[in-house]
């Protein structure tokens, strides 16, 4: 019976002792978080973004990425920024991300562990761009998007199954070349939270389509357009430019 006292004395001593230890751990834990929370500068929109590279580059080449969503917006300072909180790029670095001439190669890994992590990634913007302007851009079954973008020319050539969207805070337009193949999308309009008008102008237009891709430039009008696009291919223009611009 003694002996049955003293080995229960014991286990409860070694639970009690369990115990201390993983309450000290949770508390620990949190302390070690807030300490990492409180060096975050919340002044950043995209703090909850983890900076991979901060190199200045005035081009894009972006191959993959067409599972989930890619944003830019032009600032001072350039950076490729993934979000802190993806597995999968904290596993296998699904994105790879360099530059070289001034051009930004951002290779993507269209990989995923299972269907459910591939609809989370489809509704995320998984990486974030940014540089002060981004001249051209290059893309092969990606899915990009250009939010509130301040200049006023700018090269597009997409490949494969892609979609191309900007989303602009100037009104105008003075060149846009774009260069679609295979079953590719692109699309401009105004940003959607400015107010006031939300009409277009483009003043000059280059545009080689094929395959079944379309260009949509419908929410702006264009003063001057050069067209070569496949049959199978698309091209929406508004009323306006149809209705005043020279013969296609």
């Amino acid at each position: 019976m003694q002996r049955r006292k003293i080995a229960f004395k014991i286990s409860t001593v070694i639970l009690s002792t369990l115990f201390a230890l993983v309450v000290a751990g949770v508390f620990a834990s949190n302390i070690i978080l807030k300490k990492v929370y409180d060096k975050v500068d919340k002044s950043d929109l995209y703090w909850n973004y983890n900076t991979i590279l901060a190199k200045p580059y005035k081009y894009l080449k972006i191959d993959g990425g067409n599972i989930t969503q890619i944003m830019f917006e032009q600032s001072k300072h350039p950076s490729v920024r993934v979000l802190n909180y993806w597995q999968g790029y904290q596993k296998d670095s699904s994105v790879r991300a360099y530059v070289k001439n001034d051009t930004l190669y951002l290779k993507f890994r269209n990989k995923y562990r299972n269907e459910g992590e591939k609809y989370w990634m489809g509704g995320e913007v998984l990486v974030r761009l940014f540089a002060p302007q981004l001249l051209t851009i290059e893309g092969k079954n990606t899915n990009f998007e250009m939010q509130k973008l301040k200049q006023s020319s700018i090269s597009i050539s997409l490949y494969g199954k892609s979609k191309f969207e900007v989303e602009s805070y100037n009104h105008t337009f003075d060149t846009v070349k774009v260069t679609q193949r295979d079953s590719s999308e692109v699309e401009f309009e105004m940003s959607p939270e400015l107010k006031g008008s939300h009409e277009m102008n483009f003043k000059y237009i280059n545009a080689d389509i094929t395959g079944n891709s379309i260009l949509d430039v419908g929410h702006g009008y264009v003063d001057d357009i050069k067209l070569n696009i496949a049959d199978s291919s698309a091209i929406i223009l508004s009323g306006k430019t149809l209705k005043t611009a020279p013969k296609l």
